[in-house]
């Protein structure tokens, strides 16, 4: 049976320019390079789990503008199932992000009603055939309801635990996050969090995945804590959605059999290959080509 991989939450329209420098009080600056796409941190890691090869659906809510319309549409030439993400009225968010030639990045984003889908929407949302679903917690009453819905079935559930949700207090989020299979966390997540062993067992989390920024990723599962380098690569171009990639791709690669380690090395390199590309998708690299990197490199798994 082919294993099925459910994504739920946010989805924008994204712009990125590559411009020398920001420009000044009433400047204008060029951009010598540009790219448009659907962004969101769900609608990433659903790009970057269909790449692997794995069949992915996402569920998300857009505005009914064209944004949202081109928005759907690039996610549906990019493999993902887009039956759930449905247009309610109002504005689709849009992110834009300038990135200077040092590498400074600027990034402004719109709030919308594409940011998480209703309750009401996930009470009745078809879980038959899905595997492993991959959520956020900005709503933590919505996103607890299918969390609710998962355990029921006895589907996996990871979920991605951005700073933003923490505001809300971990005790709020424990609907969703109690005896979830894997918890992603951000360095800053990490850092508000404080003692990650402490948080993994108050809430009966399986693993926890850590990304590290320019030092890879950490895995705590039980007392194994595994650290994966990353490879040595080309100069970094832009980093936006390289957490949204290594949770997309470490999904596909366990829901295809990988062990916890082997699929955070997958997803290591998979994420510091897509740096090396303007904006977040289109970095994003295929089965294929991630397996061709894994191969270059030695492994470099470290107890931490």
């Amino acid at each position: 049976m082919t294993a099925t991989a459910l994504f739920c939450g946010d989805v924008a329209f994204d712009v990125a320019l590559r411009v020398a420098h920001h420009p000044a009080p009433d400047e204008k600056t060029h951009a010598f390079e540009s790219l448009v796409s659907a962004g969101g941190v769900a609608a990433n890691s659903a790009v970057a789990c269909a790449r692997q090869g794995v069949a992915t659906a996402l569920i998300a809510d857009v505005g009914d503008d064209v944004l949202g319309a081109q928005a759907t549409e690039f996610l549906a030439a990019r493999g993902v199932d887009v039956k759930g993400v449905v247009p309610v009225p109002g504005m689709t968010a849009v992110s834009v992000c300038t990135l200077a030639g040092d590498g400074e990045k600027r990034l402004v984003h719109t709030s919308s009603v594409s940011q998480y889908p209703s309750p009401r929407r996930l009470r009745d949302a078809d879980l038959d055939g899905v595997d492993w679903i991959h959520t956020s917690c900005l709503h933590p009453g919505a996103a607890a309801v299918l969390a609710r819905r998962a355990r029921a079935v006895g589907i996996r559930l990871s979920v991605d635990l951005e700073p933003l949700a923490l505001t809300h207090g971990t005790e709020a989020l424990a609907p969703v996050l109690d005896g979830a299979e894997v918890v992603f966390l951000n360095e800053q997540a990490t850092a508000q969090l404080g003692d990650v062993d402490a948080f993994a067992a108050g809430h009966r989390v399986r693993s926890v995945v850590r990304t590290l920024g320019p030092r890879g990723a950490a895995l705590t599962l039980g007392t194994r804590r595994i650290g994966v380098a990353p490879p040595p690569s080309a100069p970094i171009v832009d980093t936006t959605g390289a957490g949204d990639c290594l949770a997309g791709v470490y999904v596909a690669r366990r829901l295809s059999g990988a062990d916890p380690a082997a699929a955070l090395r997958a997803a290591v390199v998979s994420a510091t290959s897509a740096c090396g590309h303007l904006g977040a998708q289109g970095g994003y690299p295929d089965r294929e080509a991630t397996d061709e990197l894994v191969a270059q490199v030695p492994p470099a798994e470290r107890e931490v």
